[in-house]
């Protein structure tokens, strides 16, 4: 009798601590600034459902996340369990994350049953993938947009002006030899009567945003006729700075026509060199430019500028003068969490990215949706009006490299290209073929 009171204390014992150990998940997110605010929502809805699992967010910027994130994934500790990350980094993440493929076909229970697999975009879907297999679901089908002023664009003052100047009508540009006038007659410096100071807003600095912002300019070039005649169709693993079969495409006369497109518009923008992120969505947000490529997700802030009101007649959205460039994003587990850990962070990834979440992030954070029901939905039109416009721009982007050498190769870059656009190195076909050895001897260890 004694033996079966104790025996009977000790399972007690036992089923407690397995609920006080359930009850305290507690799992460590880590993310950029664009997707920080709608995953702390997400977060607060999720435990609001499953109150056992606890979701802390922490909000870094990439240019700092990304080596500590490399670190703790190097290192195998675990210190992030859920994170954020680039798809363009695939090939550097694929070691520590979590293989979901696997996972999910272990753990089927766990996917809900209205959570469709096929609704996921398929583009979007990929770009979480490396070597097989998916290392992260899609969360933010990130593209950028060309925003302008359309009450500018739309004046007859300033379309008569703009004819008498440049013998031609003021028009939305279609190419980056077009923005270079429209930017020319929108700068107050050349022409004094422009009713902003400046014509465009440019991110030029010395961080990972130049390695995005080169293949807006460069893409139109390696996607011509030529471009694909002279290097072959883009990989998707190696990306438009890349050949077919894996050598550097820009040291030659299409990357130099990319740098002189990119020089030609610096004297119409606010700081291009020293101006990132935020600084050119301020720029636009104070109705200081006419012009601002970027993201989907600023349009929220555009939307609620006091100079920007009403923001139906002065915003205005367009697909990128030359080609647009993807950044989407995707959530991954760390594969050096615990299995407790995992299966948390597996349902919260789900959640992140059903059709519910999807549809309602993007309506309160512009969160660019990765389901296409979301896409085809009347009331996300309606709410966000570049929802209609991204499934045509998708088609067009293109795409930075996605292979294990990418953290390598961005660093050097971003300093190289700065160079070239200051002048501390010559703009020429010479200085990029320097590059393209200091991207061979990354690639060749």
């Amino acid at each position: 009798m004694k033996k079966y009171k104790i025996w009977t204390m000790l399972v007690i014992l036992g089923s407690l601590l397995v609920i006080t150990a359930l009850a305290s998940v507690s799992l460590k997110v880590v993310t950029s600034p664009d997707n920080g605010p709608s995953l702390q929502w997400l977060a607060q809805e999720f435990e609001k459902q499953n109150p056992d699992i606890k979701i802390n967010v922490s909000i870094v910027s990439w240019e700092t996340l990304y080596p500590r994130l490399l670190a703790d994934l190097k290192a195998k500790t675990g210190v992030y369990d859920i994170f954020t990350w680039d798809v363009m980094t695939a090939g550097a993440i694929h070691s520590g994350a979590l293989d979901l493929t696997n996972f999910f076909k272990e753990h089927s229970n766990l996917v809900p049953k209205n959570y469709d697999w096929n609704d996921l975009l398929s583009l979007a879907k990929k770009l979480g993938e490396w070597n097989g297999e998916l290392i992260g679901l899609p969360y933010y089908n990130n593209t950028m947009l060309f925003y302008y002023r359309k009450d500018l664009f739309n004046n007859p003052k300033y379309q008569k002006e703009f004819y008498d100047m440049f013998g031609r009508p003021l028009r939305v540009p279609k190419t980056w030899a077009e923005a270079v006038d429209v930017a020319r007659f929108f700068t107050k410096k050349y022409n004094p009567k422009s009713p902003t100071r400046f014509g465009i807003a440019l991110m030029f600095p010395t961080t990972h945003t130049m390695f995005y912002m080169f293949p807006l300019f460069f893409g139109p070039y390696r996607r011509s006729p030529d471009g694909i005649k002279e290097f072959g169709p883009v990989d998707m693993a190696y990306g438009d700075y890349f050949t077919a079969d894996g050598k550097p495409a820009f040291a030659n006369e299409y990357g130099l026509m990319a740098l002189e497109d990119m020089k030609a518009l610096m004297a119409y923008a606010p700081d291009p060199l020293g101006s990132d992120y935020g600084q050119t969505i301020e720029y636009f947000s104070q109705g200081m430019t006419a012009m601002c490529p970027q993201w989907t997700n600023p349009y929220m802030q555009f939307k609620s500028s006091p100079a920007l009101q009403p923001s139906s007649e002065k915003i205005g959205i367009a697909p990128m003068p030359g080609r647009s460039v993807a950044g989407n994003w995707a959530l991954g587990i760390s594969k050096y969490i615990s299995p407790e850990k995992q299966i948390a962070a597996a349902k919260f990834l789900l959640f992140a990215t059903s059709k519910w979440a999807t549809l309602h992030i993007l309506e309160k954070f512009a969160i660019a949706p990765i389901r296409e029901s979301v896409l085809d939905n009347l009331e996300a039109q309606k709410a966000i009006p570049w929802v209609k416009a991204l499934p045509t721009i998708y088609q067009t982007e293109t795409f930075r490299p996605r292979i294990p050498q990418e953290p390598q190769l961005e660093s050097i870059t971003d300093v190289y290209f700065s160079e070239m656009l200051s002048g501390k190195i010559p703009m020429t076909v010479e200085s990029l073929k320097e590059l393209a050895k200091k991207w061979e001897k990354v690639l060749n260890k």
